[in-house]
């Protein structure tokens, strides 16, 4: 991945704030927290009631609903949605009793995934686009912590530690069927792989994995004076991303298909500094929210919790000294997949079915340096993880268009971008974002798919994509520009 040098300010210039904050209220108490968002921009989390009880909720546009809670329950927490909407979370079976898995449909309707056996309590704690959930729960003894499980469609239960009790409950999972948990591990189709930590440190668990299957988490550090740095890890392979401010515990907490990861440092003490969230650029430094929103807003972020792939980011922070969930939306983001027309277009994206460069609906402007709608293809393919991965453009064909163009506010921009084709390897990817080189790769018959990120400035209004040197046959799938 290239990073070019950072666009910098003119001396004496206050810098812009990248975004914009959101409080999403509350289901009528003073407390909540936002724990996932999707694709479309939809946050679920929990609230407190004026009751005293706590709720799952879900909000969009503006709308906080209470998830409910189950038949004789009294609590519920909502974890993660999925950008058809459902969600994956906890409830209890009765008021003041412990919690189950649980998963809601889009229309809001609870189903109690644990199961017969009373002492199975347990957790929800991802879902991906087909509706299964990652979570876990405990023995049926009820004694130790909830065992990693993976919920079907249908509710049925799947254990994934042999033998059980070896893996804590799981935590993320992606479009790909890839399950990651603690101690770190990552589980693929009845395959178990441990990650790397650090030598001599006190182990770590993965909290988090995007669509192509880079990781995030948490690792303990070396040395006398522990502690946790977030941490990374990528085609098996750690990187150990430290820590913001010298705060002792730290975690990453999300991470999206551009790369981006968010987190939460905590002192974990009492009296201590407050929890800080922070935000890493791909190839960055760990960087604190609060510096990237207004001056003056009235808000401390204290957590990070998720991250969409249009950059959005959700959380909690305290407001005026009460304890919300926020929701961070970038000052710039589009996001793009290239298709023919009448295909289906995936959440959260605009469609670019081959035409010249003009405005489109959503107030973006973008398009080609000709027509190139003849060069896009819709595969159905099994294969693809999800629908960005199964639809392309040519733009290397003979007489094909060659650049593409999205109109963006002069400055700097994260921009992914994924090349493949679910049916044929018949390509070299090389495709330069304003002059970097942002994919380069040759697809092979285990993987379809070369993606890249890339950190630019724009000066001339315009983001351009184009064929790079040494490509053969380039394709483009889809492309994430969220200002930086």
């Amino acid at each position: 991945m290239a990073v070019p040098i950072p666009f910098a300010a003119p001396a004496g210039a206050a810098a812009a704030p990248l975004y914009t904050v959101t409080d999403l209220g509350t289901l009528g108490g003073d407390l909540s927290v936002a724990n996932g968002i999707n694709n479309a921009g939809v946050v679920v989390g929990y609230s407190d009631l004026a009751s005293g009880s706590q709720h799952g909720f879900r909000w969009s546009a503006g709308t906080m609903s209470d998830l409910g809670v189950e038949a004789g329950g009294g609590d519920s927490v909502a974890n993660a949605v999925n950008d058809a909407g459902q969600v994956a979370g906890e409830a209890t079976r009765s008021d003041g009793g412990y919690a189950y898995p649980v998963r809601w449909s889009a229309a809001g309707v609870l189903q109690d995934l644990g199961g017969p056996v009373t002492n199975r309590l347990g957790v929800g704690n991802a879902i991906d686009p087909s509706g299964r959930v990652a979570g876990g729960q405990r023995p049926a003894d009820s004694e130790g912590s909830p065992e990693a499980i993976l919920y079907d469609t249908a509710g049925n239960p799947t254990e994934l530690s042999t033998p059980t009790q070896t893996l804590g409950a799981a935590t993320g999972i992606n479009a790909r069927g890839q399950v990651v948990g603690g101690p770190a591990f990552v589980w693929q189709n009845g395959t178990l792989t441990m990650l790397p930590v650090l030598p001599g440190g006190q182990g770590g668990s993965a909290n988090a994995i995007n669509v192509s299957g880079t990781i995030v988490g948490t690792v303990g550090r070396t040395g006398t004076l522990g502690g946790l740095d977030a941490a990374l890890w990528q085609n098996n392979t750690l990187t150990d991303l430290g820590t913001i401010d010298g705060i002792q515990y730290n975690q990453a907490t999300a991470i999206n298909a551009a790369g981006q990861i968010v987190g939460t440092a905590d002192p974990e003490c009492q009296p201590c500094a407050a929890p800080e969230a922070w935000l890493r650029q791909p190839g960055g430094a760990l960087t604190a929210l609060d510096t990237l929103i207004p001056a003056g807003s009235g808000w401390t972020l204290q957590g990070a919790t998720g991250v969409n792939d249009r950059g959005q980011i959700v959380g909690v922070g305290l407001h005026n000294g009460h304890k919300r969930a926020y929701l961070l939306t970038p000052a710039f983001a589009a996001t793009v997949n290239f298709e023919p027309a009448g295909a289906p277009v995936p959440t959260g994206y605009a469609a670019d079915t081959g035409a010249v460069y003009g405005a489109r609906s959503g107030g973006l402007t973008y398009g080609w340096n000709i027509d190139n709608a003849v060069n896009t293809r819709d595969r159905d393919s099994a294969t693809s993880p999800d629908q960005r991965y199964d639809t392309l453009i040519h733009m290397e064909r003979t007489g094909s268009a060659t650049v593409w163009e999205l109109a963006v506010p002069n400055g700097r921009y994260t921009v992914h971008v994924v090349s493949g084709d679910p049916d044929n390897i018949d390509s070299v990817y090389k495709i330069s974002v304003e002059g970097v080189l942002t994919v380069s790769g040759t697809p092979t018959a285990a993987n379809h798919w070369i993606e890249g990120t890339s950190l630019v400035t724009v000066s001339d209004g315009r983001l351009t994509i184009t064929n790079a040197a040494g490509s053969s046959n380039d394709k483009l799938d889809y492309v994430d520009v969220i200002a930086s």
